[in-house]
């Protein structure tokens, strides 16, 4: 009786045991898939703190970068008597907040611009500068007339003058503005310049597609470097310019260095727009000038209503004169402690 059972035991362990070793690839195949799901989703963990390139990109080669240049280094004088102008600095950031103001250029290194305060068209100031001289007259709260020479450093001036002299009209210099349009022309082929080509990811912070939060992007510029070769040391940057590529390949930014390789002026082109009706060129309407050694930084916001490119010009257009006979002082004179 006893072997009986045992046989009808086996005979049942191999009737469900076939059934089983035929569910068992089954058994096997999706307990492999939920592993595999389980894993993906321990994997795929989304961090917005991670920026993403921005897309799509512009393209364009070295020679269509220049051509983008071209309208400001083949300007030859430029007047335009309606332009919104704010004055941004540190030292007293409510002060001259918004102005406007009258622009004139002429090459080689000719500037003119008058400050004034809106509606009334009272003057704030006036500056010139051709041939390394310039001039600059403040009319108001602090009433001078100050001349002096561009190369020059007058940093210990402005120690001197402490916090509550100093402001944007006094640390202001007309030819901080000269080259934002009246760029000065490439040195290509010429001896001792040389010019880079490469590409700038920078960092922003931008509004989400679905509008609940900001994210991190990576714009991407199309860098042009130009480079002055020195006999006994390293060359040494003169001139960046950055082109934006997201849209369409336009130029962004313009760095400008001294001869220690110190950053003095960087400016900042946007919002492009027909200013002049007789003309096929796109100008930036808005251009930020920062001077960060200097401590301050002025925005330009031009419209349609004068922009005349290339206009004759009276030899008195850069004349000032200090006609009413404000506090005078020569930076290149020595200076009473």
């Amino acid at each position: 009786m006893e072997s009986n059972v045992g046989v009808t035991q086996a005979i049942n362990f191999r009737q469900y045991r076939r059934p089983f070793l035929r569910a068992m690839p089954v058994v096997l195949l999706s307990l492999a898939s939920l592993f595999a799901s389980s894993c993906a989703k321990l994997a795929k963990v989304s961090d917005s703190s991670v920026p993403r390139l921005q897309t799509p990109l512009a393209e364009a080669d070295f020679n269509q970068l220049l051509a983008q240049l071209k309208p400001f280094t083949e300007l030859q004088s430029l007047r335009t008597t309606r332009v919104a102008l704010r004055f941004i600095e540190p030292l007293a950031e409510q002060r001259w907040r918004d102005a406007e103001a009258i622009l004139v250029l002429q090459r080689p290194d000719k500037i003119r611009l008058v400050v004034q305060l809106p509606v009334t068209h009272s003057r704030l100031a006036e500056m010139v500068s051709e041939a390394n001289q310039f001039k600059v007259a403040v009319y108001r709260e602090a009433p001078s007339f100050l001349i002096g020479t561009n190369d020059a450093d007058y940093s210990r001036w402005r120690e001197r003058l402490g916090k509550d002299r100093q402001s944007a009209l006094a640390n202001a210099r007309p030819f901080h503005f000269t080259q934002t349009l009246l760029m000065q022309p490439l040195h290509l082929g010429e001896a001792g310049h040389t010019y880079g080509l490469e590409e700038q990811l920078l960092e922003a912070t931008v509004a989400a597609s679905d509008g609940k939060k900001a994210v991190k992007v990576l714009h991407s510029y199309y860098v042009v470097s130009e480079l002055l070769e020195k006999p006994n040391g390293p060359a040494s940057v003169r001139r960046r310019f950055w082109f934006g590529r997201n849209g369409q390949v336009s130029l962004a930014r313009q760095q400008l260095f001294d001869e220690r390789g110190n950053l003095a002026t960087e400016v900042y082109y946007s919002n492009y727009q027909k200013l002049n009706a007789e003309r096929p060129e796109l100008w930036p309407s808005v251009i930020l000038v920062s001077r960060p050694h200097d401590g301050y930084a002025a925005r330009f916001t031009f419209g349609g209503e004068s922009f005349e490119v290339n206009p004759e010009l009276p030899p008195t257009a850069f004349a000032l004169e200090n006609k009413e006979n404000l506090p005078l002082t020569d930076l290149d004179k020595p200076q009473k402690q």
